[in-house]
């Protein structure tokens, strides 16, 4: 068997060399090179200049081949180095529903160009078997490819229907294929906008791989598949701890008349026509995966502090675009609809559905205005308005000098209604003014919101200092 490949410059127009191959395997391989142009990145803010999410040094080759599973054809793309010498870590992807790779190619193309292989499946839409099929073909192709694909270090990442296969699939590939070490500790997951898995089973969800690092993301603006779907998603595998998870959620931003949309569409940044390849895609897809792909793979701290970091300052900074909400206890979106339910009869977990109606959202925390505090002054924090909140119950302790909270010493607990804080009718910030005087030092404050009867999750601690100078209040979303 020959197969013809061919190195690629950025520069030049996309060329295509197909050489069609025997039948091996039950598997037709169409084996060519690319020669292409990177889609054009859209708006004013410039693409991640260094470190997660700036572009590495690999150039893509492509091979494309038809896998036939059960009686139906999947189409395969395997993206791998020009300059590869050896087996590298491989990233799955599943893509949303009869969506075609191409939709994708920028994420596979970036993962590529930081020396890793990427598989991309083309499934069948048939939605009994699309989980079995998944685990199918990427178990198979990286037989096909051994000297590309290191199965011992694995990332499934999927879009929408094929996101929500992740937990069943990845449970097969650890547990019956071996891939990903012998608990997943070589293994990672990131959900983008997940529906539902079909496969998933509660045996199986006991005695999933408790070493697997999962993200699932979703975005503020997504009237696709159900909140619902995604918080089940990422409540239901309990088995992983919470510091080895994250549940992310993109918000909307514009610059200079751009408007950056956090919607169903952000994963795809490819040439189908879809979702628009521009730096919301740099820093909230490209740069998470790229640091969960190398604490996965690398034991990288750096990386576990953006792709796990818990709300951590970098973690949740996303350049000049609106930082992303980062927690371990996710709640709906205020006022969010969807057009594909979590209830619906195919769902093995319907019954979990109801579970997740009747919370309020954590409160968000901004970065209030700068300020001076003097010793005795009052000062005023700022939040997010939440749709469904009629008071807001705060709290504030001082922080002593080893980090821990002085719990002993109220500064200020307190209901605020929604008109006391100006935020009645959700559609500007809210403002609590604290009149209590503070001596000099740092404190932390929470808040969380409240409807006539029901408390929603209390914020993370965002903390500041009292100093006789011009400050910021640093602020912490969780």
């Amino acid at each position: 068997m020959k197969i013809i490949t061919m190195s690629f410059s950025k520069s030049f127009p996309k060329l295509i060399f197909i050489l069609i191959l025997p039948l091996i395997m039950g598997t037709t391989l169409l084996t060519f090179a690319l020669i292409s142009l990177r889609q054009p990145h859209q708006g004013p803010i410039a693409p991640i200049a260094a470190g997660y999410g700036s572009w590495g040094s690999h150039d893509t080759m492509t091979s494309t081949f038809s896998m036939d599973v059960d009686g139906d054809s999947n189409t395969v793309t395997i993206y791998y180095p020009s300059d590869q010498m050896s087996p590298a870590p491989v990233l799955f992807f599943a893509v949303g529903w009869n969506m075609p790779c191409a939709s994708y190619d920028e994420l596979l193309y970036f993962l590529v160009s930081k020396g890793y292989t990427a598989v991309c499946d083309e499934y069948t839409t048939n939605t009994a078997t699309i989980g079995s099929q998944l685990a199918n073909v990427f178990t198979r192709t990286a037989d096909l490819y051994p000297t590309r694909i290191d199965k011992n270090k694995f990332g499934l990442i999927g879009h929408s229907s094929g996101g929500g296969l992740l937990t069943s699939v990845s449970y097969t590939m650890i547990r019956e294929y071996g891939f990903g070490g012998t608990d997943g500790e070589n293994a990672f997951l990131f959900f983008s906008a997940p529906w539902i898995d079909f496969d998933s089973t509660d045996v199986m969800l006991a005695d999933y791989p408790s070493d697997v690092k999962m993200i699932v993301q979703t975005y503020e603006n997504d009237c696709g598949t159900d909140y619902r779907t995604y918080i089940d998603q990422f409540e239901s595998v309990g088995t992983i701890a919470d510091t080895a998870k994250e549940y992310v959620i993109l918000r909307p931003s514009s610059a200079n008349g751009y408007d950056y949309a956090a919607d169903h569409r952000v994963i795809a940044t490819g040439n189908g026509g879809y979702g628009t390849f521009d730096a919301m895609d740099d820093y909230g897809v490209f740069r998470l995966i790229d640091a969960l792909a190398d604490y996965t793979f690398n034991g990288s701290e750096s990386g576990r502090l953006i792709a796990l970091g818990d709300g951590s300052d970098q973690q949740i900074e996303m350049g000049a675009l609106n930082d992303l909400i980062s927690t371990d206890d996710p709640r709906p979106i205020p006022g969010q609809s969807s057009d594909y339910p979590c209830d619906i009869g195919g769902n093995p977990r319907k019954d979990h559905c109801d579970d997740y109606d009747n919370e309020l959202p954590a409160s968000v925390l901004i970065t209030p205005s700068k300020h001076i505090s003097q010793d005795g002054d009052s000062f005023a924090v700022t939040w997010e308005a939440i749709t469904t909140a009629v008071q807001y119950e705060f709290q504030l302790y001082a922080v002593n000098s080893d980090g821990t909270y002085n719990w002993g010493h109220d500064y200020g607990q307190s209901e605020v209604t929604a008109v006391a804080a100006h935020c009645e009718n959700a559609t500007q910030n809210c403002s609590y003014t604290v009149s209590t005087a503070l001596p000099k030092g740092e404190y932390a404050w929470w808040i969380r919101a409240k409807s006539d009867t029901i408390s929603g999750a209390w914020s993370r601690p965002a903390h500041f200092f009292i100093e006789a100078r011009e400050v910021y209040l640093p602020i912490i979303v969780k």
